[in-house]
């Protein structure tokens, strides 16, 4: 054994990188390269370290207290003896009821930290005790955090809201992803402008709440995006799909001619998005594409043929890379045979276009759940190669199924 490590600590360190770049989503290998060598521990200790969680949910797991409390005093500990492994971290997730006292001298060691996800785990931000809300706003004031992802949570009033992100006004990526505001209905708009204006680099926004308009005008109250490169809209609800494209346009129409170069929806448009959006330098477009409830999602017909008509004036600058799709379907989606066509052809002129990812979800009915991966037939990923088989031909379209519910 003691030979077998010797071998592996002499390879060049462009393999040893390669290697564990290759296994980087894996802790368990990456723990075992640890002990390999020097020069083996400190990159794989980067990938270990880079981003660290610790989420207390109170109101789904009775235990998870106690869990992330023994979590967060190994990591303290390892970090006061190492404190090398403190220089790593560049993401942390925490949630409201964790220790506050412990995670502020935890904060405190993280010189190099980037990222906050905070998960409000369904709370309003009022609930969380005053201790918390200090560590996590002294945290957001610091000039290196650059992302915030705010999740899962409400706020009595926006004001709090604003005065959240006017604590980070430095930020250049901001997610929020089923975030409420009690009073976005009552406040007066005035009560939107605080003089807060962030300049984003990347905005993305998953919309689960009624009040979208109202959410526009906090939008425009408070972030410029004038330099958005990346945007994320995802709208969901029991609101009817008009108003939910209705939001999704406004919000573009925001970016008053600013080129995007990165771009994800989930609603069909109707109209090209060349007449909402300048798309001379769009390198890459992810769509979300629910095929799931007729009444409450466009047919699959009607997205194909949106989305042939944008790829057409694309094709126009030569600038798109990147294409994917994430399906979500219930019935048969090859019998779109003439969109699929089209779409393919389209598609097929762009020599820009470098990778096509489609993403495939079978929902069963009668099971009433999403098909898990073993479920699925191998001819599946075959028979999107003959809908597009120009693409396919060209080696750059790739299929997975079960992709975002693998089961």
């Amino acid at each position: 054994m003691e030979k077998r490590c010797t071998g592996f600590s002499t390879l060049p360190q462009e393999l040893i990188d390669a290697i564990i770049v290759e296994n980087q989503n894996d802790k368990a290998t990456l723990r075992a390269c640890c002990l390999v060598s020097r020069s083996w521990a400190y990159i794989s200790q980067r990938h270990i370290y880079s981003q660290i969680h610790f989420n207390n949910n109170k109101r789904q797991y009775y235990y998870a207290q106690g869990h992330s409390q023994h979590d967060m005093e190994q990591f303290y500990t390892l970090i006061r003896a190492y404190p090398h492994v403190a220089t790593l971290v560049r993401a942390i997730e925490v949630s409201p009821h964790l220790d506050a006292q412990l995670l502020a001298l935890i904060l405190e060691k993280l010189i190099n930290l980037e990222d906050v996800s905070l998960d409000l785990c369904g709370y309003h931000w009022d609930e969380i005790s005053p201790c918390m809300q200090g560590t996590i706003l002294a945290t957001l004031r610091s000039l290196r955090i650059a992302n915030l992802k705010l999740r899962e949570g409400s706020f009595l009033h926006c004001a709090d809201f604003l005065a959240l992100l006017g604590a980070c006004g430095h930020l250049k990526h901001l997610s929020l992803s089923d975030v409420s505001w009690d009073d976005l209905e009552t406040a007066p708009t005035a009560a939107f402008s605080g003089g807060l204006k962030l300049q984003l680099d990347s905005l993305a926004l998953s919309l689960y709440e009624h009040s979208y308009f109202r959410l526009v005008q906090l939008l425009q109250s408070s972030v410029d995006v004038s330099r958005l490169r990346q945007l994320s809209v995802l709208t969901a609800g029991s609101v009817d799909l008009a108003k939910r494209v209705c939001v999704t346009k406004e919000i573009l129409k925001q970016l008053d001619g600013s080129p995007l170069k990165h771009l994800m929806l989930n609603v069909c448009l109707g109209e090209p998005l060349s007449d909402l959006i300048n798309i001379s330098q769009l390198c890459s477009i992810h769509m979300k594409l629910w095929w799931i409830r007729p009444e409450q999602h466009p047919r699959p017909g009607e997205w194909l043929r949106w989305l042939t008509t944008s790829f057409k004036e694309l094709a126009k600058h030569e600038v798109l890379e990147e294409v994917t799709f994430e399906i979500f379907y219930a019935s048969d989606i090859s019998v779109y045979a003439d969109e699929w066509a089209a779409l393919d052809a389209t598609l097929g002129r762009l020599q820009s276009l470098r990778r096509v990812d489609v993403k495939l979800d079978n929902y069963d009915c009668a099971r009433a759940r999403w098909r898990r991966s073993r479920e699925y037939s191998s001819s599946v990923g075959d028979g999107v190669m003959i809908i597009l088989p120009t693409l396919a031909k060209q080696g750059v379209l790739s299929v997975e199924v079960a992709a975002s519910y693998p089961g």
